[in-house]
């Protein structure tokens, strides 16, 4: 999509970053001085009453939070095209991902504790509201400077917030792997706010690391301890792997006690880290509906070509079934139909196995391994392979085999049996999806173009 040079008073500066959703591009407001950032819902989804509406919803519900570490929202309008879209505060210092690829090596306990306090701020603010955000993760946490020279965090892109009586099976599964509670991905244990107080844990413990740690898909899931990835004190370590528990019952019980157990570790206070049997559950009264989408994700690299057949099954490569595309299960059908193998319209998968083959397709076009939902069991670091890097054991395979594929054509799906479901993009190609879960499929073969 092309926004106009003018919105209103706002001049175009440069796009910033797009996802399956929403584009955001600055903007500088001239009479103000000073740059923002402009949210629009992508070209195809403009005409999609109830995709339309949820995006303005976002934008309602980040008005009424009341918090300095949370996202604002300016102003609301459309373009003359008729995209909606919304003025944000503009994150001038980036995130905490581009902070993490800046420190391999991992941050100081200070630099963590403050950031992770402002986080929390911002979710606290969140949960008085009874709204889970359920997608904390470092790109969603951004950041600017301040006159004093301290970075202010700021919890961003609400798209995918519920409040606590909002959840659905087909709705559940929102977020990223890496951050990701296991109660997101198991359909019969309850959420509420502490899936984002363990999200937020995974933040600090890649903020000490240097990188993502490796998905939790169950219960009995653990993070490595993070004394044994870095070299913190052992009270850090604890308050992290305490808010990293697998049972929502055996974490911290709010933000605001994960950030405050965490500064006093890194100033070298002594801290309490009670047993899990002794952790107290604070729950919140549910409220109203709040809207759902997916987070931005970053602009493709360049591309090359190559066609052929890949098999993924030899290097055990699987796709969670995750983000907004979950969604589109509820709008179409239930995930276990294939919808009788019939051609399916463009951009509205009707089957689980679809779901999952069309956000590999996208995460791939747009070279995000991480937002798709790929890990390989066997590397150190699941969530920061790079699927796109040919130099990367010839791993790029992945991302130019699909390069030119028309991820918006005419599809339809096949049950081939025993859970075995070919995604078919009519007269280019298909991709095998394994049921190994109800909501996780194993990238099989992927024959194009």
């Amino acid at each position: 999509m092309t926004l106009p040079q003018l919105l209103g008073r706002l001049r175009q500066v440069k796009p910033l970053g797009s996802g399956g959703f929403a584009e955001v591009w600055l903007y500088q407001d001239p009479v103000l001085d000073s740059l923002v950032a402009v949210k629009v819902l992508s070209a195809q989804w403009t005409q999609a009453a109830d995709i339309r509406e949820r995006f303005l919803q976002e934008a309602r519900f980040l008005r009424s939070v009341d918090s300095p570490h949370v996202v604002s929202v300016h102003d609301i309008g459309e373009t003359p095209s008729g995209a909606p879209y919304f003025v944000m505060s503009y994150a001038d210092a980036g995130s905490v991902a581009e902070l993490i690829t800046q420190h391999p090596q991992g941050m100081p306990p200070q630099t963590v504790a403050d950031v992770v306090a402002q986080a929390a701020s911002g979710l606290d603010a969140l949960h008085a509201l009874s709204v889970i955000h359920r997608d904390v993760k470092p790109a969603n946490i951004l950041l600017t400077g301040g006159s004093d020279g301290r970075l202010r965090a700021m919890v961003a892109d609400l798209g995918v917030a519920r409040a606590l009586d909002q959840h659905s099976e087909v709705t559940r599964q929102i977020g990223t792997p890496a951050y990701m509670a296991p109660e997101q991905f198991d359909e019969s244990l309850p959420i509420d706010h502490r899936a984002d107080v363990r999200s937020l844990g995974a933040v600090a413990w890649a903020m000490f690391a240097g990188r993502s740690p490796a998905p939790a898909l169950t219960v009995v899931s653990r993070v490595p301890d993070l004394g044994t990835v870095a070299p913190v004190p052992a009270a850090v370590s604890a308050v992290i792997m305490r808010a990293l528990e697998p049972r929502a019952e055996d974490r911290w019980p709010d933000a605001g006690s994960f950030a405050a157990a965490l500064t006093a570790a890194a100033e070298g206070r002594a801290v309490v880290v009670p047993p899990p049997s002794e952790a107290q559950t604070v729950l919140r009264s549910p409220s109203s509906t709040q809207p759902q989408a997916t987070q931005p994700t970053q602009a493709p690299p360049a591309r090359r070509r190559r066609n052929g057949v890949l098999i993924a099954a030899a290097v055990g490569v699987a796709l969670v079934l995750v983000g907004a595309a979950t969604w589109f299960v509820a709008r179409g059908g239930p995930a276990e139909d294939p919808a009788n193998a019939a051609e399916t319209a463009a951009g509205k998968p009707v089957s689980g196995a679809e779901t999952a083959a069309v956000r590999f397709v996208d995460a791939l076009q747009a070279g995000d391994c991480e937002a798709a939902g790929l890990y390989m069991p066997d590397l150190d670091d699941p969530a920061g392979w790079d699927c796109t890097d040919d130099a990367n054991g010839g791993d790029g395979f992945y991302y130019h085999i699909l390069e030119d594929l028309d991820a918006g054509g005419e599809r339809r799906v096949e049950d081939l049996g025993d859970g075995l479901f070919r995604v078919v993009w009519v007269d280019q190609g298909y991709v095998n999806m394994q049921r190994q879960e109800d909501t996780l499929f194993k990238v099989q073969q992927v024959v194009c173009c």
